[in-house]
């Protein structure tokens, strides 16, 4: 039986559960209706509206799932993106480590914050998805779209939050269950087969990208080596 809770307004959902993790079980769903202080990687601010957004956190306890955190982030895009996909969004893909595109714009982020002491004591999985969202304004370096500018139509967002919970769950118990999330995001990789410029541990340098391999890592050939890269050791410049 999972946990969830809800907040009509909280900071971020991902500080909240960083702060009262002890207090919760593993597979805790804790979501929004307005996030004052959403983050996204690199602490970069997650925009979102009152009531047109889903944003929420999973708190992942179970040490076997921990240790698989590399994958975690990748599996929680294609979480999303099944969902996405079953309530008829086009185009979708996955662009590695963090991010689920709809037609080449951004439609979701992910942030994956682990918490530790003498051992690792909880991963906590940060989701905002741009759900019923007319348009973006201010200074983006890409424009986001939404499902609503997607589908043209609005979409409930209480059945939506359960479709995702649910799919989430399903995806984890399956790579407990040693579920091979190689072959099915393939299809689906952004980046696959793209040549871009990228700081690769710190040395901006060019790159040209194999794809997401089986433990969620990237693929890359750069100067005739090929690397498998962390999120940590490289960013893109897109």
């Amino acid at each position: 039986m999972m946990k969830t809770l809800f907040f009509e307004t909280i900071d971020s959902t991902n500080t909240f559960l960083k702060e009262h993790y002890s207090e919760y079980e593993d597979m805790t769903f804790v979501s929004a209706g307005v996030q004052t202080a959403g983050r996204g990687r690199n602490g970069r601010e997650w925009k979102a509206s009152e009531g047109k957004d889903l944003t929420f956190s999973l708190l992942i306890k179970d040490e076997e799932v921990m240790e698989q955190y590399k994958i975690l982030s990748v599996l929680s895009a294609y979480s999303v993106l099944k969902v996405l996909e079953s309530c008829g969004v086009k185009d979708l893909s996955i662009k590695w480590p963090n991010d689920v595109y709809a037609g080449g714009r951004k439609i979701c982020g992910i942030l994956l914050e682990g918490i530790s002491g003498e051992k690792m004591e909880c991963l906590i999985i940060g989701i905002g998805i741009n759900v019923n969202e007319d348009s973006f304004e201010g200074e983006y370096l890409h424009t986001p779209t939404s499902m609503k500018l997607q589908l043209d139509r609005q979409i409930d967002l209480d059945g939506f939050r359960d479709r995702i919970y649910r799919e989430l769950i399903d995806r984890i118990d399956g790579l407990k269950k040693g579920t091979d999330l190689y072959p099915l995001i393939r299809d689906y990789d952004y980046l696959r087969g793209k040549t871009v410029f990228a700081e690769v541990r710190g040395i901006r340098k060019e790159v040209s990208v194999l794809g997401i391999d089986e433990n969620g890592s990237l693929e890359v050939e750069c100067e005739g080596e090929i690397l498998h890269l962390t999120s940590s050791e490289v960013t893109f410049h897109l």
